[in-house]
């Protein structure tokens, strides 16, 4: 069995309140994450210096693809690079993939992409591989909001151990792990207040299903009983 796990997380515009709560949450569970940044903020900082973290970028192509933008997707890259220079990897919001967006990122100098999802469930084993580009792709099997919406998605303790040998790659969004959701009406509800802190506490999930952050909570647990490390995302990046 792969004795390695990863943990990694996409921003998406989450307010400073919230981004608070994340580190919180993994210096008291103190893994290393690999946090996939959006936008600037006075947080970036604070996640920059911190030895847990480690930055990559999370750009935007959806204006692009609904005729709003007329940036190329180089454009968008090189904005986000420059926001996050020492960036090696990306993965872009709403998992958008395309040969052109890969072949910009490998000019601009990234290392690996992280845009394939692929669920535990399908049974499918997962092993990082080279795209012609040059970037390595590293696909994932877990996104905690596709798994609030799937009905029969294993739990922490199987998604450690169903799949001998795959890469296992986790991924989280700071929003999600506040509100502990367990399914997405719980952040549709909040969605309107995702800006105002102190406004989304009423929609937090105290104890009822498990959510986003019990499911983390649980994985680290379980991770530590079966003698499962989890890594930094640039060691296989390499």
């Amino acid at each position: 069995m792969e004795k390695n796990a990863y943990i990694t997380m996409d921003m998406d515009w989450a307010n400073d309140g919230v981004l608070r709560d994340t580190i919180a949450l993994v210096e008291q569970l103190n893994i290393p994450v690999c946090f996939f940044v959006t936008n600037d903020t006075p947080m970036l900082e604070t996640l920059r210096n911190h030895p847990l973290f480690t930055l990559g970028i999370h750009p935007n192509f959806l204006p692009q693809m609904n005729g709003q933008s007329s940036k190329t997707y180089r454009d968008t890259l090189a904005e986000m690079k420059e926001l996050v220079p020492e960036a090696k990897i990306i993965r872009c919001h709403a998992l958008v993939d395309a040969t052109p967006i890969l072949v910009a990122a490998k000019e601009l100098g990234f290392y690996a992409d992280m845009n394939l999802f692929i669920p535990a469930s399908s049974g499918i084993t997962l092993h990082p591989f080279y795209h012609f580009t040059g970037l390595k792709r590293l696909p994932f099997f877990y996104e905690d909001d596709a798994w609030a919406a799937e009905p029969d998605a294993f739990g922490p303790e199987k998604h450690l151990t169903a799949l001998d040998g795959s890469l296992r790659i986790f991924n989280f969004h700071p929003i999600h792990l506040y509100l502990n959701t367990e399914d997405m009406e719980r952040y549709n509800r909040a969605k309107p207040y995702y800006h105002e802190f102190e406004k989304l506490a009423p929609f937090v999930n105290h104890g009822g299903e498990m959510g986003s952050r019990d499911f983390l909570t649980a994985l680290v647990k379980a991770a530590e009983s079966k003698n499962i490390r989890f890594g930094k995302v640039s060691e296989i990046w390499k």
